[in-house]
């Protein structure tokens, strides 16, 4: 990332970059579990859209010469492992809609600390961030109708 000519776009691009493509993996974890088919296809559209989010990122952060990085391992089997017990009981669309809320809400914090500690970013990144978190909060209010 030193390479970058703007380190704060470089913070907010690999944020971006990191919480997309954790999320793409654990909303696959979780639509293992999910019985509702409504719900489901919810969180498989989203899914798609972590998926696109995090090539787009990938593809921005490798243009500016840098080398994209994932969430670490352990978190990644951490994540795993938290979905499986926390379904292992039930399956309900409460329990699905919780795990979604919670893992969403860990990367709008994320991503948020990394915008607001940014504010000499270019501001196209910025105001791509800010439109991904407004749809990330948009997400997790649509499914607290599950709850």
């Amino acid at each position: 990332m030193s390479s970058f000519k703007n380190r704060q776009s470089a913070e907010i691009l690999g944020s971006v970059y990191r919480n997309a493509e954790m999320a793409y993996e654990a909303s696959g974890d979780v639509l293992k579990r999910c019985p509702n088919r409504s719900l489901a296809g919810e969180i498989s559209a989203q899914r798609d859209r972590y998926r696109d989010v995090a090539a787009q990122a990938r593809t921005e952060i490798v243009r500016r010469g840098g080398v994209p990085r994932p969430y670490p391992a352990y978190a990644k089997v951490m994540s795993k492992m938290g979905i499986a017990m926390k379904t292992a009981n039930s399956r309900s669309s409460k329990t699905i809609a919780s795990l979604m809320i919670r893992g969403t809400t860990m990367g709008i914090i994320d991503m948020q600390h990394a915008v607001n500690s940014s504010h000499g970013a270019e501001s196209r990144v910025r105001t791509d961030a800010e439109k991904l978190l407004e749809r990330e909060q948009d997400f997790c209010d649509h499914l607290k109708g599950y709850l």
